[in-house]
């Protein structure tokens, strides 16, 4: 009997530690790429979006949390030999904050992506918020045929995010991809087309020249070679 209830308060301690866990974590924090997927001719951009999902609608926690998103920092990695970093415009998520900033590294392929929110009012900035956010908008130059994956840091725990009052959200993260495929050689037919058109071109450049040519030498010429003087008296 004792054992019996030692058993049902050992569960009863454990349901009610992961009520209190899953009670402050409520919110499934996802940063993720969009498209996942994509591909583009080689020597056009690529641009791709960096969302995050699940920060909303959450009540408070048990300690009187709020959720959110306020501030971000952590890595994104790509394949530098068939893509390069461009450039970057921010999605203005955070209210009245510090701003994108981006910092990267060229022959790694790694940048190095923040943001920080200064809004004054956390339930403000909560209130302004929406459950999926456009963080910032990447562009890519393709360099070289291939694919390159899309990725968060490595290691997830590398990855900062703090809620609207600053408090650390764990997040999980998606994959992405960018192709990169060469231009499609014209068709057969097409290049026939095209050498057709050229030769009627040149045919017709070199028979309206030999036509110049003969109306040339069909002018009449005076003894001299000069045309003459239609205004001189008899």
């Amino acid at each position: 009997m004792k054992k019996t209830t030692s058993a049902m308060q050992a569960m009863a301690r454990s349901l009610f530690a992961a009520l209190v866990v899953a009670s402050g974590t409520a919110s499934a924090y996802t940063l993720s790429f969009s498209p996942s997927a994509q591909s583009v001719v080689l020597g056009n951009q690529a641009t791709v979006e960096v969302r995050i999902t699940g920060i909303l609608p959450n009540p408070p926690t048990i300690d009187g949390e709020l959720d959110g998103l306020g501030n971000y920092d952590f890595d994104l990695v790509y394949d530098p030999a068939i893509i390069r970093y461009a450039g970057a415009s921010d999605g203005f998520s955070l209210g009245l904050a510090i701003g994108l900033g981006v910092t990267p590294d060229w022959l790694a392929g790694r940048l190095n992506v923040s943001d920080f929110s200064l809004e004054p009012s956390p339930a403000d900035l909560l209130a302004a918020q929406s459950d999926e956010l456009l963080l910032f908008t990447l562009v890519f130059d393709s360099v070289a045929t291939g694919s390159s994956a899309l990725a968060f840091s490595s290691d997830e725990k590398d990855i900062t995010l703090g809620s609207v009052e600053g408090n650390p959200r764990m997040p999980s993260a998606t994959l992405g991809s960018i192709e990169v495929r060469a231009a499609p050689m014209p068709e057969p037919g097409t290049l026939a087309l095209l050498a057709g058109a050229g030769l009627i071109f040149v045919a017709s450049s070199l028979a309206l020249r030999g036509f110049r040519e003969i109306e040339f030498f069909r002018r009449p010429r005076s003894p001299a070679g000069l045309t003459p003087d239609r205004h001189q008296r008899s």
